[in-house]
């Protein structure tokens, strides 16, 4: 999404695995970062699954979980072909799980230890189990509106914490050669920590965090915008109570707040000289801010044709994904002058 920042403050590892005492693989920072970066595709990628399930009215292709049908794990004759459709996104799962447990162990054997990688690595990995559970959950309720709503939202929640994870892993842990490059190292990493907590304007860290916050505020009500119109999942599930122009309109509008306050960011950010990392990544989010608003009118506008709504479906994972690295890039930017008040 962004280009990695101008400078870095701390010595790194060679770009390639090592063995360490007993012969046991340690990842290379790269390889992390490879990893993180595989768990973040493979987030995005299940959103586009998870739509197409949709899209082709195949949310209850497979009508019980955790088995597909009845007793059968897999899908019997008996189902239609809507089963296929289904079954793949969920066996889609296991790709999603695999990056996860990937990224985790990359980052568990990485030396030395980055604890804020951990705990991502963590919440990326719990959040897949907690994604199925989810989903049974919507099929189980007959794909309950409010329940899609909430999977879908999990979904962006998952797409940012893998976000975060990668982003992290982008700046390689220090090497410790001797004890006393550990300690400059140590010294220099303490020095440019205290250098990004002010490099930033507290008003431009404040504003990156509403902008975060509207994205996701977005996402929320899309949902109940399509909890309210067509494309269901299933003809036979049941839809919100609301008319879905009333609730367009309301989407459309926080997406016009969202799309000011991000261009006001990316002003304010190029005008006050901030990292090259910070400003790529709020221009990232501007494009793809505007490619995600002309589907979203053209699908309106076009009757929601299937084509277009699973575009804006991936669409928005791209947007989660530039929205939280907005929000890291500018609470780690150490290139940027302070700005007085």
């Amino acid at each position: 999404m962004s280009a990695p920042p101008e400078s870095q403050t701390a010595t790194t590892h060679a770009p390639v695995s090592v063995r360490a005492s007993g012969d046991r693989w340690r990842p290379s920072p790269p390889t992390v970062q490879k990893l993180a970066l595989a768990a973040l595709i493979a987030n995005i990628a299940i959103v586009a699954s998870g739509g197409l399930v949709r899209l082709t009215d195949s949310g209850l292709g497979c009508p019980s979980w955790p088995n597909c049908a009845g007793s059968s794990v897999v899908p019997t004759r008996q189902l239609s072909w809507h089963k296929y459709v289904e079954f793949g996104n969920r066996l889609f799962t296991y790709v999603v799980l695999a990056a996860a447990i990937a990224a985790l162990v990359g980052v568990l054997r990485e030396r030395p230890r980055r604890r804020e990688l951990r705990v991502w690595a963590w919440l990326v990995f719990l959040g897949v189990p907690a994604q199925a559970v989810m989903g049974g959950i919507t099929v189980l309720t007959d794909l309950n509106p409010w329940a899609v709503a909430a999977h879908f939202v999990l979904s962006m929640l998952l797409v940012g914490a893998a976000t975060v994870l990668w982003w992290r892993a982008r700046t390689p842990a220090v090497t410790a050669v001797t004890a006393v490059t550990a300690a400059t190292a140590a010294t220099a990493a303490t020095a440019a920590t205290a250098v990004a907590a002010s490099a930033v304007h507290p008003l431009l860290r404040r504003l990156a965090w509403a902008v975060w916050a509207v994205t996701y505020a977005v996402f929320c009500v899309g949902t109940i915008v399509t909890g309210s119109g067509p494309h269901a999942g299933d003809p036979s599930a049941r839809r919100i109570a609301i008319k879905p122009a009333s609730i367009a309109q309301l989407h459309a509008d926080l997406v016009m707040l969202l799309v000011g306050l991000a261009l006001a960011l990316a002003v304010a950010v190029t005008a006050s000289g901030a990292g090259h990392a910070v400003r790529t990544t709020t221009r990232v989010l501007i494009g793809a801010l505007a490619f995600q608003a002309a589907v979203g009118f053209a699908q309106y506008f076009d009757k929601l044709p299937i084509g277009l709504v699973e575009l804006h479906l991936f669409g928005s994972a791209v947007i989660a994904a530039a929205a939280t690295a907005v929000v890291v890039s500018i609470t780690r930017d150490e290139s940027a002058p302070i700005i007085k008040r």
